[in-house]
C-alpha cells in the first residue's frame, strides 16, 4: 500500500543499507604509501643526498580528508613518480605518542614536534629544508584532487627554489 506506515522490515533493510555503505567507506581507507619516521635527521639525510626538500603530510588515524588526500591525490602521484623525483615525502599522524628524532638528532616528544609547526588541522603538508625550516605556505585541509595537485604543484617548486637560495647562502658563507 501507497498509504501505509513503513513497517520494521523497510526500516531494517535501510538501515543495513546504510551500514554496508558506511563500512565501505571505511574499508577503503587509504594510507600513505610511505614508511613511518622514526628518524627525522635520517630523513633529512636521504633527502640531502637526492637534493630534495622534506615534504612532510600531517595526519590523524580519524582523518577521513587525509584518506582522500592519499587517496586522489597522493598515491597516484607516488605511483607515477611524480612525487618522488621531486620530494623526500613523509606522512607523520599527529595522535601518535612518544618520541621520534629530530633534525639535529636529538630526540623530541611527538607533540612537541607537531606543535612546533602549528599544525592546527589535517591533512596539512609542510616542506622542509634538512634543518626542519619551512619552505613555502603548508597547505591545510583538502578539497578537491584538481585543485589539490595545482597548489601542491607550485608549493613544491616555491620550495625548491627556496632550497635553493638556502644552498647558495651557505655556499657563499663559506667561500
Amino acid at each position: 500500500n501507497a498509504g501505509s506506515p513503513p513497517t520494521v522490515k523497510s526500516f531494517s533493510s535501510a538501515l543495513l543499507a546504510l551500514t554496508l555503505i558506511t563500512l565501505s567507506f571505511l574499508i577503503q581507507a587509504a594510507p600513505l604509501n610511505t614508511p613511518k619516521v622514526f628518524d627525522w635527521s635520517l630523513e633529512a639525510s636521504t633527502a640531502s643526498k637526492g637534493n630534495k626538500p622534506i615534504m612532510v603530510v600531517f595526519s590523524s588515524d580519524r582523518c577521513n580528508y587525509c584518506d582522500l588526500l592519499n587517496q586522489q591525490v597522493l598515491n597516484p602521484l607516488l605511483k607515477s613518480g611524480d612525487l618522488a623525483n621531486r620530494v623526500h615525502l613523509r606522512e607523520f599522524k599527529i595522535d601518535r605518542s612518544g618520541k621520534v628524532v629530530d633534525f639535529d638528532g636529538d630526540p623530541i616528544r611527538s607533540h612537541i614536534f607537531v606543535s612546533r609547526y602549528n599544525i592546527y588541522a589535517t591533512p596539512t603538508v609542510l616542506l622542509l629544508d634538512q634543518n626542519g625550516n619551512i619552505l613555502g605556505e603548508p597547505i591545510v585541509g583538502f578539497n578537491n584532487p584538481v585543485t589539490y595537485k595545482i597548489l601542491l604543484d607550485k608549493t613544491i617548486q616555491q620550495a625548491q627554489s627556496m632550497s635553493h637560495i638556502s644552498v647558495e647562502k651557505i655556499v657563499t658563507s663559506l667561500q
